[in-house]
């Protein structure tokens, strides 16, 4: 107990220390987020998830260096805290945030249309959801060396979103479960923080 109350008071010091140096981050109107507008962030430093819009509020949490985060709404120039949706709801210091470096052509493939799909075979287990989202619910539970198939957009390219901390992939239900399932889900190809070098499908043989 003692070693975390240390923990975290050494890291509200870095914080403050860090956020006088820094200029603040924010844009240029408080508003809801809509589909052209990006929610992403990421953490330059340690920092507290806070539950009030204050350094004496409580801490809800230790967020890690470049954690990446959801924004609630795009914070008005000046402003210090901003309301965070994930990786768990409170405040944070506008100063400790980055925009989050995304692989766009990621992000944009969620949008393509589907041209076809492809065998892959699970490495370890996983969850196939509807959306490309934890907070979704799950269809089905994949065991290793089950075989799906991805779907590919123009270029013979896999389909795949990033959000949150991961790499989502879409899985044809219809073809990977015949009888059983239809339509598509989507399930984590890549963990960028726990296993960030590492694939959850492989190839066919």
């Amino acid at each position: 107990m003692e070693f975390q109350k240390l923990l975290y008071i050494f890291t509200l010091v870095n914080i403050a220390t860090f956020a006088l140096s820094v200029p603040v981050f924010a844009q240029t109107a408080q508003t809801p987020f809509n589909s052209s507008q990006s929610n992403c962030r990421a953490t330059k430093v340690n920092t507290p998830i806070f539950k009030e819009p204050s350094t004496s509020s409580n801490a809800v949490r230790i967020l890690s260096a470049k954690t990446m985060i959801s924004l609630a709404y795009i914070p008005v120039s000046g402003d210090r805290f901003v309301r965070i949706k994930s990786p768990t709801s409170g405040f944070i210091q506008t100063a400790v945030l980055k925009f989050c470096q995304t692989n766009n052509n990621a992000q944009n493939l969620w949008n393509k249309p589907t041209i076809g799909s492809v065998c892959r075979k699970i490495v370890r287990q996983e969850i196939i959801r509807r959306q490309p989202s934890t907070k979704e619910p799950f269809i089905t539970t994949l065991s290793p060396n089950t075989i799906v198939f991805v779907n590919l957009v123009t270029g013979n390219i896999v389909k795949s979103y990033k959000e949150e901390n991961y790499i989502w992939v879409e899985i044809d239900l219809s073809r990977s479960f015949p009888g059983e399932l239809s339509g598509n889900g989507w399930m984590v190809n890549t963990d960028l923080v726990n296993t960030p070098g590492l694939s959850s499908l492989a190839y066919c043989s």
